[in-house]
């Protein structure tokens, strides 16, 4: 099982991978676990993805819809339908020429390229702040702790919803 922090990095509360991945490096996973931060440009991803080859993923990201107040935490199961063409050469182009770092994008490539297994379980906090800085909002904490229970629950139960 591989869980993959996904996130902007040095944007404090949309970089949540890398505060998450860090947050959680005392923890006891069973050995088939992998905790990693994949914030990345895509093709990369792609290719770790490809590497390990993971039967389940749980990926943990922060992602701004403005829908809900920030620290909200949300959890589905991805839809696995792969984007069209066209928008996978633009957000490939963008990765591999820019340097772009988003989920979006990162989604968007691994999913054309059925780089996740089904049942790929996202855990998505709605983000506060998203300036240029190294340290996240003080409001992530409690959205970090509920990340961890739910990733916690996935693992022990052997599920993704």
């Amino acid at each position: 099982m591989l869980v993959a922090g996904i996130g902007l990095p040095w944007l404090q509360d949309l970089d949540l991978a890398m505060r998450f991945v860090q947050s959680v490096e005392g923890v006891e996973w069973a050995e088939d676990v992998i905790v990693e931060d994949l914030s990345f440009p895509a093709h990369r991803v792609l290719d770790r993805l490809l590497e390990i080859k993971p039967a389940r993923v749980v990926l943990v990201v922060s992602m701004l819809r403005d829908v809900d107040p920030p620290g909200t935490v949300r959890h589905y199961t991805l839809d696995l339908t792969p984007p069209p063409d066209e928008e996978v050469h633009q957000r490939l182009v963008e990765s591999v020429t820019l340097g772009i770092v988003d989920v979006e994008h990162i989604l968007a490539v691994v999913r054309y390229w059925r780089g996740l297994p089904e049942g790929t379980s996202v855990i998505e906090v709605e983000p506060g702040h998203s300036s240029f800085g190294l340290d996240g909002a003080a409001g992530m904490a409690e959205p970090v702790d509920k990340v961890l229970a739910i990733v916690q629950e996935e693992v022990v139960s052997g599920r993704t919803i």
